[in-house]
């Protein structure tokens, strides 16, 4: 879902980059990062596989949804049953993928303490960060990933997507967030000011 224009001032608050970049017209372009994944061996609990973002994050960016996919080239190859296994182990909600996630650029945070599967996982970003989960310029996300469960057969390749959007205008991104704040309230917008609130 895309930020609207009337929760502006509710956006101010916790993003006030994004907020002012709406504003202010700046166009918006896609983008999509993929994670990519491979099990070689089918051993449940095995030390993680671990991935992240090809390159760092060159711009504040938006993630509005996360999505997966699976694919295992040796079950049931040539048989109209193949797609038709990967789709039910999608969406049972249970891929037998246990995913830990961190996200590394200032602030570094983990997203869970323990490995969660991935269905689960995506269900969380599509339930919590309706309106999208920033991520922010030098930023990238490392997975760690296990089996939880056996697969049918190796390899076992698993796809993780995050779509999203970033403003292009190198102008927004040198602003700070105190910066867009400033410029919010001069444009008649009630932002209010961390450095009292925090106090």
């Amino acid at each position: 879902m895309q930020p609207k224009s009337y929760n502006v001032t509710e956006l101010a608050k916790w993003n006030p980059k994004v907020a002012y970049g709406m504003v202010a017209g700046v166009p918006r372009v896609p983008v999509v990062l993929d994670i990519p994944i491979q099990f070689s061996s089918s051993t449940v609990n095995a030390p993680p596989v671990v991935a992240s973002f090809q390159n760092n994050l060159v711009s504040d960016t938006l993630i509005e949804r996360v999505s997966f996919n699976l694919f295992q080239q040796n079950s049931f190859p040539g048989s109209p049953f193949q797609s038709l296994y990967f789709n039910q182990l999608k969406q049972s909600g249970q891929t037998g993928v246990g995913i830990r996630m961190d996200v590394y650029g200032g602030p570094k945070y983990a997203i869970n303490d323990d490995f969660t599967d991935l269905g689960n996982l995506v269900d969380v970003f599509a339930m919590t960060w309706p309106e999208g989960w920033p991520l922010y310029k030098q930023m990238n996300v490392k997975i760690s990933a296990i089996l939880l469960q056996t697969p049918v057969s190796v390899p076992f390749n698993v796809t993780i997507t995050f779509m999203g959007w970033q403003f292009l205008a190198k102008e927004l991104d040198d602003l700070s967030d105190e910066d867009c704040r400033d410029r919010l309230r001069k444009l008649g917008f009630t932002v209010p000011d961390l450095n009292l609130i925090l106090k």
